[in-house]
């Protein structure tokens, strides 16, 4: 008869708790993060309880899938091995049975015994690693930290920021490793183009998620659906692309509405986190700089918002571009919060927020130095203006009429003149429509209108804006000058140049007493003014004026601004008007040289280059310059 076993219980036993398995070679760009943590562990900076680490972030992002795979593949480096703990759960009960699978402890032995005995273990070895998986605060975890003096590796992983713990960078998926984790759990590919463009658009839609994307795989290798079906269904209705009863390696919660969203205690901590989120929330998909985004939320010193964002950004709640101080949220957090909270159950927020829009756009519209800046932020004015229409229409006018400057800028003016049709059709549909916004809307339309070569269209527009603005403002408002200047233009795109310099310089004059000496408003006045002289046979006054304009334009605006070279040109067909072709010549060589190719002015100022050059001699001893050079300098003639 052989003899019994008899158990050998021992707290010294090592245990091996973790309650997931591997996926290994399954687990697709996460190496780093891997050796990251593991440097950290054994070589990074120490903290008051030993060496720590923690995944943290966005739900979704496989914190809890690479602390799985990190135990299991340091297992053997640990000679007291590795506890697994949940501490979103009852820790107690998890300790009393590990005490009875690790053998510390007989089953039969009371809990409170059990329990002692695991939490002994639990704070007085070294040599072991713990890991406390989804932790939401640190207060529930402060009785079972080791004792002063012991040296476990602590790992923790979280949706929030854990102080005391340190992060380890967890990135999003790229394109590629994206698509390659869809296909793997699929577990077939596209077979035509139109598959793998469906493919890449579910990618781009799920942000580089790795949660979402194993979800989606699922979907996909367990329903008899086409990769563009699966794409359509998603973008419609994302909680009928996700499989109800799909068990993920470590079976958290497969409700992408429910892992991504973000605690409240978190935002309450934050709350200008919780500004940034709504805000990005209903805004266009591109990143938004911190100027709009400053702007929007009410923030005069974007200072403020740097804590919150940084904290965004850490827990990759928000993107920040590679190249600017810009920022997106990730688009599926977008779309669980735009489901959860409605924008029409926010229409003060929503006016609140086309007001400060529309502001900061039109303080930007004029000026071409800001055009880079406004196109960048267009996809949000588009995106809200959308909005308006719906929730708050006494705005939508002016964010369709602010549209216009970047196809105006650029010399599209049919498409810039669709935009203040439209924005004038939806004006007069108000009940109280904003006379001021209508003066604009009138004062822009005849200004495209007069680059369009319809100039009685356009006199009629800047007559009735002008009318408007003496009645809303004053004689003396610079808005008034503005209509002043713009009535003297099309009078003389008219031929009537008498009337050109009589409203110009009513222009000039309220310019200089509303705005100084030192204006653009004013350097374009005296283009104008010089202008009319010019067309009335004064050239000694036009040109006169006209250095005037391009000394101020050059000083307030830069030689390469789109009304500096205006009135350079303006002023080189003075000069030449004047006989003096080889001034002429001479400043128009000087503005080009230095003049980007690609500028809107540079083909029609080479132009007047090249004509000055094909006539008689500019200047004796004057050396013709070569086809080569003329080209070099002034552009091939078409």
């Amino acid at each position: 008869i052989p003899p019994p076993i008899v158990a050998s219980y021992d707290p010294r036993n090592k245990p091996f708790s973790v309650p997931y398995a591997a996926k290994g070679e399954q687990v697709i760009g996460r190496e780093s993060q891997l050796q990251a943590v593991r440097t950290q562990l054994t070589q990074g900076r120490r903290t008051a309880i030993g060496q720590t680490a923690s995944f943290q972030g966005l739900g979704g992002l496989g914190k809890t899938q690479l602390a799985v795979e990190y135990a299991w593949k340091y297992r053997d480096t640990y000679p007291n091995g590795v506890i697994w703990l949940n501490a979103d759960q009852d820790m107690d009960a998890q300790l009393i049975d590990l005490s009875e699978k690790a053998r510390w402890v007989a089953r039969e032995s009371d809990h409170k015994s059990k329990l002692d005995i695991a939490l002994h273990r639990l704070k007085s070895y070294s040599d072991c690693l713990l890991i406390f998986d989804n932790l939401e605060e640190q207060e529930t975890i402060r009785d079972y930290l080791p004792e002063p003096g012991v040296n476990p590796h602590i790992l923790v992983t979280s949706r929030d920021e854990q102080p005391g713990f340190i992060p380890v960078p967890l990135e999003l998926l790229d394109s590629k490793l994206s698509l390659q984790l869809l296909i793997q759990e699929a577990e077939r590919e596209p077979d035509n183009e139109d598959e793998w463009q469906a493919a890449r658009d579910i990618v781009s839609d799920l942000d580089g998620l790795p949660l979402a994307l194993e979800l989606a795989g699922a979907y996909l290798r367990h329903r008899p659906v086409s990769w563009a079906q699966y794409r359509d269904l998603r973008r419609q209705r994302m909680q009928d692309a996700i499989l109800p009863k799909h068990l993920t390696f470590t079976r958290h919660d497969t409700d992408l509405y429910s892992t991504l969203r973000v605690s409240e205690e978190l935002l309450d901590e934050q709350p200008r986190l919780r500004d940034i989120l709504d805000l990005l929330t209903w805004s266009g998909s591109a990143p938004m700089g911190l100027s709009l985004l400053s702007a929007l939320i009410g923030v005069e010193n974007p200072v403020e918002l740097t804590g919150a964002l940084g904290l965004g950004v850490a827990l990759r709640l928000l993107k920040k571009s590679a190249k600017a101080d810009s920022y997106a949220i990730h688009r599926l957090l977008g779309e669980v919060r735009r489901a959860e909270k409605p924008l029409a159950e926010q229409g003060a927020w929503v006016d609140k927020v086309c007001l400060r829009l529309g502001d900061w756009f039109q303080d930007r519209r004029e000026d071409f130095a800001d055009l880079a800046v406004f196109e960048a932020e267009i996809d949000h004015l588009s995106a809200w203006q959308t909005h308006a229409a719906q929730l708050a229409p006494h705005h939508a006018s002016r964010l369709i009429w602010l549209q216009t400057y970047p196809p105006y800028h650029r010399g599209r003016y049919q498409e810039s003149q669709q935009w203040v049709n439209q924005a004038i059709e939806v004006l007069d549909r108000e009940s109280t429509p904003s006379q001021e916004l209508k003066a604009h809307l009138l004062a822009d339309l005849g200004t495209i209108e007069g680059h369009l070569g319809k100039y009685e269209m356009a006199l009629a527009h800047d007559r009735e804006a002008l009318a408007i603005r003496r009645e809303v403002l004053d004689e003396k408002h610079p808005d008034t000058a503005n209509s002043l200047n713009n009535v003297g233009s099309a009078y003389g795109d008219l031929g009537d140049h008498e009337k050109q310099l009589e409203y110009a310089e009513q222009a000039l004059v309220v310019q200089r007493e509303a705005l100084g000496e030192k204006h653009p408003d004013t350097a374009n006045s005296l283009n104008n003014v010089g202008n009319a002289c010019s067309n009335l046979g004064r050239l000694e006054q036009a040109i006169d004026n006209g250095r005037q304009a391009v000394q101020l334009a050059t000083e307030l605006l830069g030689h390469q601004h789109p009304n500096t070279l205006l009135y350079i040109g303006n002023l080189a067909v003075r000069l030449r008007k004047s006989g003096q072709r080889w001034q002429a010549f001479q400043l128009l060589d000087k503005t080009l040289r230095d003049l980007p190719r690609d500028n809107p002015h540079f083909e029609k100022l080479a132009q007047q280059a090249r004509n000055l050059l094909s006539g008689k001699q500019l200047r004796p001893g004057f050396r013709q310059p070569s086809a080569k050079e003329a080209e070099r300098n002034w552009g091939r003639k078409k």
